[in-house]
Parts: structure tokens; sequence; C-alpha cells
């Protein structure tokens, strides 16, 4: 009997999913949005974005449809904004209007629209131009920081000494590195490469970054109802979410106890100074679990991508040693051997330069960047786009576009060389994205990327585990980012 019943409502509820997918999509059709590749009723163009080939699968799409274009992630249509002029156009000449977030549901589960990275309008602006000051005050873009990033540089080559000759893996040491720089900003102190606690967070940071990277983390925010009955690794993301969250939140709760009003130690100081300042506005932004995400999104953000970036440019590195050799012998020649390269030097160091460059270039760490949403109406291109529109800004298209680079499918450090091997630049290069949504941090992680990589080819010869032919430079998982894949290296004094 039992049987029978299922055997009759099957075909009854299959047809009724396929009718509302229907109706959802007609539902939006009317937005007049660009043309794009057909959905399917609720599966939208799922089958059309291949597994873990994300940013590949869309640039594919955009040379059939032109770089406007519209995919449907499930029922939610999506516009993609595909190669340099286009994303340029929009986010760069019409930053207001596409200066929105557009709501992931992994990252809208835990944040709520909370902190700096996913909330929008007045909140956003005020708390970015708060964290901007903050970031100022405690040296984020002087010599201050520049000193203690060099301080933690320092202690890397110290653990990376005590590796000589044996393989191993960089990523936690890397992890630990970067981090420490943000942590001694937002937190006030450092953490001991050995330490346990500190440790698991930074493996919860890089397990999120991988599972958000992968095919869970994509169907997840395109079926956030439907992924949270069905069991997988993606239900691991919120529990590592909320382990991160009960460590920040001790931290605020020490800071709140230990602190001393208007002498602030570190950002969340500060930012209890401005809570304390602020509480009698009922439309203050400045609220306890504002406190905690904005606190998450900069730790988090200041240490994964950034770690990740290294971590790459070390393979890379191991791939190429005739591009480790050569800014190895520039870094001798500029700075020699007996004191550490700083940001000052970078003007005269022009192939090391061009090769940090390229080694964001060429992996583009975030490909498709974080999605935005229209503030207003605004035109694009031939295309009239709503107030609300989901946006899909695809960085690695501006990175890969032939018409801004020589050789844009390899790795090839002349893209950022001009005929005579100076330095040159380029508007195309975009790993933080452009327009008023660029990365809070993005000029700390510049001078990471140049302080920590110089300090590691100064000292040591890199040795890959085998031959580098056989390196593979194939994210490990593409979507959110570009997860490198797990290698090891060995390490040789020079």
């Amino acid at each position: 009997m039992v049987t029978c019943v299922t055997a009759l409502l099957l075909p009854v509820l299959v047809l009724m999913l396929v009718w509302w997918g229907w109706v959802v999509h007609r539902a939006h059709m009317h937005r007049g949005l660009p043309p794009g590749p057909t959905p399917l009723p609720l599966l939208g163009n799922l089958l059309q974005l291949q597994s873990g080939q994300l940013d590949r699968a869309l640039m594919e799409l955009s040379s059939r449809w032109g770089p406007v274009f519209t995919v449907w992630l499930g029922p939610r249509p999506a516009v993609v904004l595909c190669s340099y002029e286009t994303l340029r156009d929009a986010l760069v000449q019409q930053a207001d209007a596409f200066s929105g977030r557009g709501a992931m549901a992994v990252f809208e589960r835990f944040t709520h629209g909370n902190g700096i990275v996913f909330s929008n309008g007045p909140r956003w602006r005020a708390l970015r131009n708060f964290a901007l000051g903050v970031l100022r005050e405690f040296g984020v873009g002087t010599r201050t920081i520049e000193d203690r990033i060099l301080e933690e540089a320092a202690c890397v080559l110290e653990e990376l000494q005590a590796t000589i000759g044996a393989p191993f893996d960089p990523r936690q040491l890397l992890d630990n590195a970067v981090s420490n720089v943000i942590c001694s900003v937002v937190f006030g102190k450092r953490y001991d490469y050995g330490d346990p606690e500190f440790m698991r967070l930074l493996d919860l940071f890089s397990d999120n970054f991988r599972i958000m990277s992968s095919r869970w983390g994509e169907i997840y925010n395109m079926f956030p109802s439907f992924m949270g009955w069905i069991p997988g690794p993606h239900h691991r993301i919120f529990r590592n979410f909320e382990e991160l969250r009960l460590f920040i939140s001790e931290q605020i709760q020490w800071h709140q106890q230990s602190r001393k009003t208007g002498e602030p130690r570190d950002f969340i100081d500060c930012f209890l100074d401005q809570m304390d300042k602020e509480q009698q506005d009922l439309e203050s932004h400045f609220q306890d679990e504002t406190l905690v995400m904005t606190t998450h999104n900069l730790f988090f953000g200041g240490t994964e991508t950034t770690s990740t970036t290294l971590r790459y440019g070390l393979l890379i590195m191991l791939k190429y040693p005739e591009v480790a050799a050569k800014v190895q012998e520039e870094l001798d020649a500029t700075v020699g051997r007996a004191r550490a390269p700083r940001l000052e030097d970078r003007v005269h160091l022009p192939y090391t330069n061009a090769v940090l460059h390229e080694i964001q270039r060429f992996i583009s760490v975030l490909p498709t960047g974080l999605p935005r949403a229209l503030t207003r109406d605004a035109r694009l291109r031939s295309h009239f786009l709503h107030k609300g529109t989901f946006v899909i800004p695809l960085l690695v298209s501006a990175h890969r576009d032939p018409t801004q680079f020589k050789d844009p499918d390899h790795f090839n450090p002349t893209n950022f060389l001009d005929a005579h091997g100076e330095f040159q630049n380029n508007d195309a290069f975009m790993p933080f994205g452009p327009g008023k949504r660029m990365c809070l941090g993005a000029g700390l992680a510049r001078s990471e990327i140049f302080l920590f990589l110089t300090a590691i080819l100064q000292k040591f010869s890199l040795l890959p585990v085998g031959s580098p032919a056989n390196i593979s430079l194939t994210p490990q998982c593409t979507g959110l980012g570009n997860v490198p894949p797990a290698f090891q290296l060995r390490l040789v004094a020079r």
C-alpha cells in the first residue's frame, strides 16, 4: 500500500517542483536580464557549471554569450561580468551603483549581514570608515606595520631553519606567520607557532576555505534549504564558524574586563570605545554582534587569502627554479644578505616585483571575487540592470584577458616588465577587487607578500620533493577560492 501511494505521489511531486521552478523563472524574466544559457527549472544552469571549475565554465559561457550574461544559480539569477573592460566599466566607472554586497547563503547563515564584508548601506560605510581609521592608527600602511611584518618574518626564518634538508608542508607555518600580523592589530598579541589552540583555529580557517571552494560549498550557496537536510562536509563549515565565534567572544570578554576606556590597545578596544560613545544611539551600528562579525572578517580575511598566495608562490618557485634563481640574484645585487629586504627596496627590484605580481595574477586566489549587488538601477553596455541585481565580478577574466597580458594562460613575469626590464603595472591586475568594495587589507597583504617571500628566498634555496616537471599548479579545488594542491618542499641555506 505504501509503495502504491509513493508511486502516485512521486510524479505529482516532480510536476509540482517543475511547475514551481518554471513560475520562479518566469517571475524573474520580466526584469530584463542579459541573455545567457537556458536554465532548467530549480536547477538553473547547475549542469553547465562544471564541478571544481566554476571560473573556467563561466569564461567558456562568456565566449558564447558575451562579456555581460546571466546564469542561474539554482532558482536565483546572477549577472556575470567577464573581461577587464567590463569589470572596469562596472566596478570602477560606476563604483557607487556596483558597491552593494551580494548575499551568499554560506556567509549569510553565519553573519546575518553583519560585519564589514557582508553588510550593506549605512552599516557598511560606518564600519568600513571606522576600520580604515583604526588600521591606520595601529600602523597599517606605515613603517610600524612593516617592522611588525619583519619581526614575524624573522620568526618564520628561525622555524624554517629547523627544517633544513627535511621535507615539510609549509601551510600551517605560513598561516601562523600571516595571521600573527593581523592578530597584533586586532587582538593586540601574537601566538607562538606551537600554540595548540591557535593551530586549531588556523586549521578551521583552512578547512572552511577549502570546503567553501569545493562543489559542496557551491551547491550549498545555490540550494541552502535543501542542502540543510543533506549530509556532507558543508555542515562542518558552520561547526567551524561556531568554534571561531567562541574564540573571538572570549577575546572580546577579556578585553572588556581588562581595558581602560580611551586607552585602546588594539582594534577590539577601539570598537568597545566606539560602542560606549554611541550607547544612547538606538540606530548605532556598533553593537556586540557587529563586533564579533567584524573581528571575524578581519581575522579570517587577514589570514587565509594572503597565506594561500604565499603557499602558491612557493609552489610556483619550485616549478620554475630559474625564476627563483633570478629573484635571488636580484636580491643579492640590490639588498645583499646582511639585512632583510624592506618595502623601500621594492622600487629597485623590478624583476622580483614583477614575479610577485605575476604570482597573484596567475593564481587569482578569489577567481570570481565576492559577489556584488546593485545599489540602484544601472546601464552596462546595452543592458539595463535593476537595483538589487546579483552580480558575479569574474576577476580571473581580467587576469586572463589576452588584450591585457602577453601570455595570459601561463606563468610569465614579463607580463609586468617593459621592454627595458623595468616594472610595469597593469590596471587589469585586480586580485583585491576594484572599486569601492576593494579588500580592506589590500595594502597590508601586498606588504606581507613582498616581505615574507623575499625574506625566504634571500635566505634559502627551495628544492622540490621530486622533479619540477612533475609539479602541478592546478588548484586542488576552484570555487570561492583557488586552493593550491598540498605539497612538500626542502630548504637549503644559501
